[in-house]
């Protein structure tokens, strides 16, 4: 049995990328959610270190977002 060609199912790879894409999405929209709960939804807001610790989140979810859905669609592997 060959591991390398996976052509029955989604794929080990895939699969790891796609739990990377809901990661990185589920800490984008939780840290947006503290952003705006605020001004906007008429809840308390955060203090201001807690505020850009919840922005500098928000940044590292889209970056995780936008990584792992690159590498789940395959975009720039020449493949």
């Amino acid at each position: 049995m060959s591991f390398r060609n996976d052509t029955r199912g989604i794929g080990v790879a895939k699969l790891f990328f796609t739990i990377v894409t809901g990661v990185g999405l589920g800490l984008a929209m939780g840290t947006s959610f503290l952003i705006v709960r605020g001004p906007f939804l008429g809840g308390p807001t955060l203090d201001p270190f807690p505020m850009m610790g919840a922005l500098a989140m928000f940044i590292v979810g889209i970056i995780v977002v936008s990584w792992g859905t690159t590498r789940m669609f395959g975009v720039g592997t020449g493949a």
